[in-house]
């Protein structure tokens, strides 16, 4: 509603008239008191439903001009309210990221007490993961910039991740032990027998991975450990990789195989580690 058309309207003028009428009447009732005319308690009468109506215009009128005269406040307040939530949401923002950066570091210092030969990348934070990719690759946060490598191992302190397979200045894409392409030669702890980790995309819609190679009288079995062998000088001994979940034969050959539960959640990664260099790195020793 526009107040200051409606002042300077006929309508208000009309108004202003009739609320001086009504109050000359009733301030002629007051002075009567009790002895008021038939004249008069007829005219309350008639009257009566206009100073109603008159009372709710002047309570709406009032209710307007509070309102129009205090907008700016309103306005201010909000601001300032708004104001007050932005600094509230960077404070938030920052404390993740601290929190974030803390248990990074706390990874990598798990990994060096373990693995005191390794030389790694800064915390690298898993940016995005690839589309329509049910091995669970991603893109991380470094590249060739920062030192990375293609074929470099990505760890966290849980274990093997993957390795980087492209890369370019500030960005690379790791390809996790799920995929078909990445191969791994693997040991299993308990009972010495070895074999290659390959993703199958079978087991891989379950986050699985697949152990292949195995002798069929290998004594591998359920929840067995399963880790980097370390003989190919493309990983260092003694990354974990997962545990047994299954075995079987192959139909097509007389080998065993083995289905591997990564001991990595690859769906919540927040970053991760690239190993740059360890002890016995591009020596060969054989399967």
């Amino acid at each position: 509603m526009n107040l200051h058309a409606f002042f300077r309207s006929v309508k208000f003028r009309v108004l202003l008239c009739l609320l001086a009428l009504l109050t000359g009447i009733m301030l002629y009732s007051i002075r009567s008191g009790a002895h008021t005319d038939p004249l008069t308690r007829i005219l309350q009468g008639v009257t009566s439903p206009f100073r109603r109506s008159a009372s709710a215009i002047s309570g709406e009128v009032e209710k307007r001009l509070d309102t129009y005269y205090n907008a700016k406040a309103y306005r201010d307040e909000n601001e300032r309210l708004r104001e007050q939530n932005a600094i509230l949401n960077e404070q938030l923002i920052g404390y993740d990221d601290a929190v974030r950066e803390r248990d990074a570091l706390r990874d990598q210092l798990g990994i060096k007490e373990a693995h005191s030969d390794f030389v790694m990348s800064k915390p690298c934070s898993v940016i995005m993961p690839l589309t329509n990719d049910m091995t669970q690759s991603f893109q991380i946060n470094m590249g060739e910039e920062d030192g990375l490598t293609r074929n470099a191992p990505v760890i966290c302190n849980a274990g093997l991740i993957g390795v980087v397979t492209e890369l370019s200045p500030h960005y690379a894409t790791v390809t996790t032990i799920l995929s078909p392409e990445l191969s791994v030669g693997a040991v299993v702890l308990e009972t010495g027998d070895s074999g290659i980790i390959e993703g199958d995309l079978k087991y891989a819609a379950d986050g699985n991975a697949k152990m292949i190679y195995l002798d069929e009288n290998s004594s591998v079995k359920e929840h067995n450990l399963v880790i980097t062998a370390g003989t190919t000088g493309l990983f260092p001994y003694g990354l974990q990789i997962g545990n047994v979940v299954e075995t079987g034969i192959e139909s097509t050959s007389l080998t065993k195989y083995a289905v591997v539960r990564p001991v990595v959640d690859f769906s919540d990664l927040e970053t991760v580690t690239v190993l740059l260099d360890f002890a016995g790195k591009g020596e060969s020793f054989g399967e």
